[in-house]
C-alpha cells in the first residue's frame, strides 16, 4: 500500500548556488548549504544530496545549471520530494524556468522550503501568484544589473581601461588587488618574453608568411597560450588582429582609441597587419572555402593558374569566373610515366584537365624573376620613390569621418536610406582598398629591407615557408599559357608573373 504524500519521511535535496564566487573558495555556497541543513534538521527532514551551483549566473540562459537540472531529474524520478534552498530567487531568476519548476511541482507534490522566504508552495493558486510576482521582481533587477553593466563597460571602453574578467591577455602580466580569481585587475604591463614572440610573428606576417606557419613556429618552440594550450590558426589570426597588442581598445571589432595598458608594436604596424589579414581572409575563403590554411609543400603553390578559357566538355562551361576568379588555380602531383613533380590544371576543380607545367623548370625561372624584380625595386628606393602610405592614411581618415557623419544622417532620416547606405558601402569599399594597398606596399617594404644579392646567398637556406612569405609579399599571381610545339622542349615564354 502507496504511503501518504503528507505522512511520509521528506527526503530533501538542498539546492545552493551563487552567481559570482569573487572569494574563489565556494564559501558562498557552503554558508548557504550549512542554512540550509539547519532548516532542514529543524523540520526533521532528511537531507538525501546537494546540489551546488558555483559562480553560474540564473540569469544567463546560455548557461547550462548542470545540478539544478539533476535536481529537476531527481524529483521526477521520485529521488527527492522536497526542495530546501536559502532563497526562492536561488532557484530561477527567469519566469520560464519558474514555469517549469511550476508543473514539475504539481505533477509530483513536491514541498519546497527557503531560510530566508519561508514555504514557496507551488502547488495553490496563491502560492503560484506569490512565486511569479517574485520571479517578476528578480528578473526586473536582473535586467537592470545587466544595464549598469553595460553602461559600465561602455564606460570603460570610452576610457580605454581594462574589464575585470577574462583570461590573462598574451604579451601583458597583470598586477591584482586582492586574492582569489575575481580578484580586482587594477594594471597591466608588458611580458618581455611573451612580447618577443609577438613582434616575431607580426614581423614575419607582415613579409607575408602564412599563419600556419607561425603557428607550427609556436608549437615547435613550446610557446603556449595564457590558458597553456598550443596555438591554434584561429588563436594566432585573433591575437595578429587585435588592436590590443598596439596600445589601442577595441571594442566589437572597432577601435576605439588608445588604451591604458602599454603598446608592443606600433599601431602603424597594426593597421598594417590587421588590413593584411582580413584581405588574405577574404582571398582565402574565395580560393580554400571555410578550412584552415595548412603548410604547402612547393614554394609556389596557391600562386600557379592556367589561362584556359574554354569549355572542357559538351555543355561543361569553365567556372574560372566563380567568385570573382580569373584563372583556374592548378594544383600539385606527379606524372605517371616518371617521378617528376607537376603543377596541373585539374578537370574536378572546372579547368580544362590537360594543361601542366613541371614543377623543376617553373621554380627556377621564378627565383630569376623574382631577383630581377627586387633589384628594379631597389633601384626604385634609390630614386626616392615616395611612400604611399601616409596619404593612404589620410584618405583613411576623411572617410571615417565622412562615414560617421553619413551613419549620423542615416538615423536622423532626413534622405532615403537607401541612397545614405548606397554611399556608405561604396566609401567601405575605398576604405578596404586603401587598407589592403597600404598593407601590401609595407610587406613589400619588409621584404625589400635585404638586399637583392643577400637574398640571393641566402636563398637556398630558406624553408619552403619563409620562400613561400617572399613570393606572396611580391606575386599576384603566376599564370601558365598554353605550351607551343615541340611540346617537349621548356618554353620559359608560357609563364607569365603578375607583381602587386
Amino acid at each position: 500500500m502507496k504511503t501518504s504524500t503528507r505522512n511520509r519521511i521528506r527526503r530533501v535535496g538542498i539546492y545552493v548556488r551563487i552567481s559570482d564566487d569573487r572569494e574563489g573558495g565556494g564559501l558562498g555556497v557552503k554558508r548557504q548549504e550549512d542554512d540550509c541543513r539547519l532548516l532542514a534538521a529543524s523540520l526533521g527532514w532528511t537531507v538525501v544530496d546537494v546540489y551546488v551551483d558555483n559562480d553560474v549566473s540564473a540569469a544567463d540562459r546560455r548557461k547550462v545549471r548542470k545540478n539544478y537540472r539533476r535536481m529537476l531529474a531527481e524529483i521526477e524520478n521520485e529521488h527527492i520530494d522536497a526542495i530546501v534552498s536559502w532563497h526562492p530567487d536561488r532557484l530561477y531568476r527567469q519566469p520560464a524556468e519558474l514555469e517549469e519548476l511550476i508543473l514539475l511541482v504539481e505533477r509530483h507534490k513536491t514541498e519546497i522550503k527557503t531560510t530566508t522566504a519561508g514555504e514557496l508552495d507551488l502547488n495553490t493558486p496563491t502560492g503560484r501568484f506569490i512565486a511569479r510576482t517574485l520571479g517578476s521582481v528578480a528578473k526586473f533587477e536582473v535586467e537592470h544589473k545587466q544595464e549598469r553593466i553595460l553602461r559600465k563597460v561602455e564606460e570603460l571602453v570610452a576610457a580605454g581601461k581594462i574589464h575585470n574578467s577574462g583570461h590573462r591577455a598574451f604579451g601583458y602580466d597583470r598586477q591584482f588587488d586582492g586574492e582569489g580569481p575575481r580578484r580586482k585587475i587594477l594594471g597591466e604591463s608588458v611580458n618581455e618574453v611573451e612580447a618577443r614572440w609577438i613582434v616575431r610573428w607580426a614581423d614575419r606576417a607582415l613579409a607575408g608568411e602564412k599563419l600556419h606557419s607561425l603557428v607550427m613556429d609556436a608549437i615547435d618552440n613550446s610557446v603556449k597560450t595564457t590558458t597553456g594550450g598550443d596555438w591554434s590558426y584561429q588563436g594566432m589570426r585573433s591575437m595578429l588582429m587585435s588592436a590590443r597588442i598596439s596600445g589601442r581598445k577595441e571594442h566589437k571589432g572597432v577601435i576605439k582609441g588608445k588604451a591604458v595598458w602599454p603598446a608592443i608594436i606600433t599601431p602603424e604596424k597594426s593597421d598594417a597587419l590587421r588590413a593584411l589579414l582580413r584581405e588574405r581572409s577574404v582571398e582565402h575563403k574565395a580560393e580554400f572555402g571555410e578550412r584552415d590554411s595548412t603548410a604547402l609543400k612547393y614554394a609556389l603553390s596557391g600562386l600557379v593558374r592556367c589561362t584556359c578559357k574554354v569549355p572542357h566538355t559538351v555543355g561543361a562551361h569553365c567556372s574560372c569566373k566563380d567568385e570573382g576568379r580569373q584563372h583556374h588555380r592548378m594544383s600539385t602531383g606527379q606524372r605517371g610515366d616518371k617521378a617528376m613533380a607537376l603543377y596541373t590544371c585539374r578537370r574536378d576543380g572546372g579547368g580544362c584537365g590537360g594543361r601542366t607545367i613541371q614543377i623543376p623548370d617553373l621554380e627556377p625561372l621564378v627565383e630569376k624573376l623574382l631577383f630581377k624584380r627586387l633589384e628594379e625595386i631597389e633601384v626604385s628606393a634609390e630614386e626616392n620613390v615616395d611612400d604611399p602610405r601616409p596619404a593612404l592614411e589620410a584618405k583613411l581618415a576623411r572617410w571615417e569621418k565622412r562615414k560617421e557623419e553619413l551613419e549620423d544622417e542615416l538615423l536622423d532620416g532626413d534622405r532615403p536610406a537607401r541612397e545614405i547606405q548606397d554611399a556608405i558601402d561604396k566609401l567601405n569599399q575605398r576604405m578596404a582598398d586603401a587598407r589592403r594597398r597600404s598593407a601590401e606596399y609595407g610587406v613589400r617594404a619588409n621584404l625589400t629591407e635585404i638586399s637583392a644579392n643577400e637574398l640571393r646567398k641566402a636563398w637556398a637556406d630558406y624553408s619552403v615557408p619563409r620562400k613561400q612569405s617572399v613570393y606572396r609579399g611580391l606575386i599576384r599571381e603566376i599564370l601558365v599559357h598554353p605550351a607551343p610545339r615541340p611540346y617537349n622542349v621548356w618554353h620559359p615564354d608560357r609563364v607569365e608573373v603578375f607583381w602587386k
